[in-house]
């Protein structure tokens, strides 16, 4: 930060089309702080100045000269520079149409110019020249022909001696202006790994997950009124008591709640890791942190907000439902395993998708399956063979026989009434018209924590089997 004066900018937020941040110019030498951290030998840049007015982009420039004459390789790709950024670079090269022009020391351009007859006028800057020079020659329009024929020609000269003698004296030079015959080794034969120890990576992951989390203000504010409107739309519909009509709308409830935090959990986790995915990928492969500690600093982050959603919800749809009062704490645990266990499968989606649309067409398919094999649907005898597996990692089967056991045990109906199919004295009783009479929640919590735990080992297969490539550099 103090190389490429960032430091009184630390603490301010790099803004938006709606929010004043970081300047132009700042934001520039912020994407090249970022490249830095992991200490590359040989920085490239893609028209670094563009878009920024004169100051900024000689601020960006001398920044580049900074590190230049720190020890680090510098290549940029400029167009139309000014005269003085012209002046900050040690070698250039000149492109054409695809033709190379000039390869060489800055500081001999316009001599080499003026001996092919090209001499450049007093008042006009070596940058502008060499520029008018090159484009003309490439079929650039110009006021005198005589001048453009020799220009021409002196150009398709130049060309044919560099292809001439490409292999040999071309990609010598390049590395010999370069200067970088030690760092294209280091480059190729050294695999970068993070100076930190896996502890600290896991300490500073985490550090940054929570911080990202507090700074989502609008997407906290969204889950948390997603969570109250639905705890208040299913408590206005949902009024459940102990007689037997109440049995259908009790399973009808808790079913809702599986399919309802599967949907919302799925959804919003794997939107935001596949674009969070294009930045993680890059630090990894830049050799900042491991996969590993980045999972568990991105899990652990998600619990307490996980948490604290589930218990705003739960608060909400208790009172107004008529639950038992009293399995409110297992309802809150029962829902944020299962919170969680949906966001490990939105992490693996993500992980393994190019782009958020691919990701996306994989939910509503991935829906379909959960609620079809949710435990109630389809009887586990009738499953078809090919899919005898997928009851055993469906979010939604799991969730419901949760919540179902949860809320239903310990409760006695009344038979008077009204009925529903057969008489439903004890919640025993209504558990095992689905087959979960000897089901336990710590059986559930067992069975979402392994689909947890292959979620994240398959997100962590996808994610280093999609990381960004690097072409490995040797030298010449």
């Amino acid at each position: 930060m103090d190389l490429l004066g960032l430091t009184k900018s630390a603490n301010t937020i790099v803004g938006s089309t709606k929010i004043r941040g970081l300047s132009g110019g700042e934001r520039k030498r912020l994407s090249i702080a970022c490249e830095l951290i992991s200490s590359p030998p040989i920085i490239i840049l893609d028209e670094p100045t563009s878009g920024l007015d004169s100051y900024q982009a000689a601020q960006v420039v001398e920044t580049l000269r900074k590190l230049a004459d720190s020890g680090k390789t510098v290549i940029a790709v400029i167009h139309q520079p000014s005269q003085s950024i012209f002046n900050m670079f040690d070698d250039l090269l000149l492109m054409s149409e695809g033709k190379l022009m000039y390869f060489g020391e800055t500081s001999k351009v316009r001599s080499h110019f003026k001996e092919l007859g090209y001499p450049c006028a007093s008042d006009t800057g070596t940058a502008e020249h060499v520029l008018d020079v090159i484009s003309r020659a490439n079929g650039g329009s110009s006021d005198c022909d005589t001048r453009l024929g020799k220009i021409s020609e002196a150009s398709r000269t130049l060309v044919e001696k560099i292809e001439l003698s490409k292999e040999t004296r071309v990609s010598s030079n390049v590395v010999k202006h370069l200067g970088c015959h030690h760092k294209l080794k280091i480059v190729c034969d050294q695999r970068k790994s993070p100076s930190a120890g896996i502890v600290k990576q896991f300490k500073l992951l985490l550090s940054r997950a929570f911080k990202e989390t507090i700074r989502g203000k609008a997407a906290m504010i969204i889950k948390l009124v997603q969570q109250i409107t639905l705890g208040v739309v299913y408590g206005g519909i949902y009024k459940v008591g102990k007689d037997q009509a109440s049995v259908m709308d009790r399973f009808g409830l808790v079913s809702l709640i599986a399919i309802g935090s599967m949907n919302m959990a799925v959804a919003s986790t794997t939107r935001a890791f596949t674009r969070e995915k294009s930045v993680v990928s890059g630090e990894m492969s830049g050799g900042m942190y491991r996969t590993l500690p980045y999972f568990l600093a991105k899990a652990i982050s998600e619990i307490p907000v996980t948490a604290a959603l589930n218990g705003v919800f739960g608060a909400i749809i208790y009172p107004l439902t008529h639950l038992q009062e009293r399995k409110f704490k297992n309802f809150l645990w029962l829902t944020t395993v299962h919170t969680l266990a949906c966001q490990a499968v939105g992490l693996f989606i993500g992980a393994v998708s190019p782009n958020t649309d691919v990701a996306m067409s994989l939910f509503p398919p991935l829906v379909v399956l959960n609620v079809i094999f949710d435990g109630r649907n389809i009887s586990e005898e009738n499953t078809p063979f090919l899919f005898k597996w997928f009851p055993k990692v469906s979010l939604v089967r799991w969730a419901f026989e949760g919540l179902s056991v949860n809320e239903f045990d310990g409760l006695t109906f009344d038979t008077s009434g009204p009925r529903r199919g057969p008489l439903i004295k004890t919640g025993a009783e209504a558990l095992a018209r689905f087959g979960f009479e000897k089901r336990t929640t710590g059986e559930v919590v067992s069975a979402q924590r392994n689909i947890i735990a292959g979620c994240w080992a398959l997100a962590f297969l996808g994610l280093s089997l999609t990381k960004t490539k690097f072409e490995h550099m040797t030298a010449p």
